[in-house]
């Protein structure tokens, strides 16, 4: 989570921005707090962490193997058992670097298990695996979005980096590796930030905040000129794709990465029912990887950051309130 120790200020981040509030009228403002790892930044006040984190959302409980399906494991011979699991581990493992979706069910049978009575069992000792080998550990998704995602998510984990990482120094090393993964998340969090402070609550989504696909791109627009200024269509996206912002001689396509972030759970997509025929629409909000890896506290830091001003502490503490119910679910991944 960015550090905050040197405060200059004590105003508060608020939940409504001027349209180009986070712009603050300097955009390498902006540039540097997005890009301080690629940058090789030592400044801890604008480290961002991606999976090591000091107040995490929590994930849902971490199913327990019943006796029954850990008798059943146990049952087979030595050979078969080890080959299970590490055929399962393998699998996992190669799907979380793709960030493929990775689902219980349909991972064990993918590697010939067809007794689903050893399934619990099988990826306990799998997440073991992955944890004690690579520091990584499988968790569903946050809690606080249990009841509104889509029922596909309902097998569905995420392989998150769970190691402790108190100087920032690990998270920095391997996030620095490649440049163009370091720009992804670079304006990932600035959407984040988007969608947090110019997003909207929906009906029957909790706390979740939602902003439109044409929102999203004037705004961004605003930080950087040479984005679209409206999101691109089937007549004009070749034309839109051609339009980018280049860091460092490289130069991604914007709508691509965004796509791309809704296809592996960063952003959660969905249509806009409300939106006229004539122009139709999407909404985007935080998805479950983001809320696992980035989570809502650490945008909320990021904001304060970028406007150099005290983070709000009754965002805050709106998140705080959301604990008390999430006392069943495991803490993945804090440092």
């Amino acid at each position: 989570m960015p550090r905050t120790a040197s405060r200059r200020q004590n105003r508060h981040v608020k939940h409504e921005y001027d349209d180009d509030i986070l712009v603050t009228g300097n955009q390498p403002q902006l540039t540097m707090a997005t890009n301080s790892q690629m940058e090789g930044n030592d400044d801890e006040e604008h480290l961002l962490t991606f999976t090591q984190q000091c107040s995490p959302d929590l994930s849902q409980q971490f199913p327990v193997a019943k006796s029954y399906e850990r008798s059943n494991l146990e049952s087979m011979s030595e050979e078969e058992r080890k080959k299970i699991i590490v055929d399962t581990s393998r699998l996992v493992l190669f799907k979380a670097l793709a960030g493929e979706p990775i689902e219980r069910l349909k991972c064990v049978k993918q590697v010939g298990v067809n007794n689903t009575r050893v399934s619990t069992a099988v990826w306990e000792e799998v997440n073991a695996n992955l944890s004690n080998v690579f520091g990584m550990e499988l968790v569903k998704p946050p809690h606080f979005m249990e009841k509104n995602l889509p029922k596909k998510f309902g097998d569905r984990y995420f392989c998150i980096n769970g190691l402790k990482d108190e100087s920032g120094e690990h998270n920095k090393s391997i996030h620095s590796i490649h440049k163009d993964a370091s720009i992804e998340k670079g304006l990932l969090m600035v959407i984040l930030a988007l969608i947090f402070c110019k997003g909207n609550l929906r009906p029957g989504f909790g706390s979740l905040r939602w902003i439109s696909e044409i929102d999203l791109y004037r705004l961004l627009h605003s930080i950087d000129e040479s984005l679209p200024q409206e999101p691109p269509n089937a007549e004009t996206s070749k034309k839109a794709n051609s339009v980018s912002f280049t860091v460092d001689g490289i130069s991604p396509r914007v709508d691509m990465m965004i796509h791309n972030f809704s296809n592996i759970d960063y952003l959660w997509k969905v249509k806009d029912e409300e939106a006229p025929d004539d122009r139709p629409d999407n909404l985007y909000t935080m998805g479950p990887r983001a809320a696992l890896e980035v989570g809502r506290r650490q945008i909320v830091y990021f904001c304060s950051e970028i406007l150099d001003e005290q983070p709000d502490p009754t965002m805050l503490q709106e998140l705080d309130e959301e604990l008390p119910t999430q006392t069943q679910a495991t803490t993945q991944g804090s440092t």
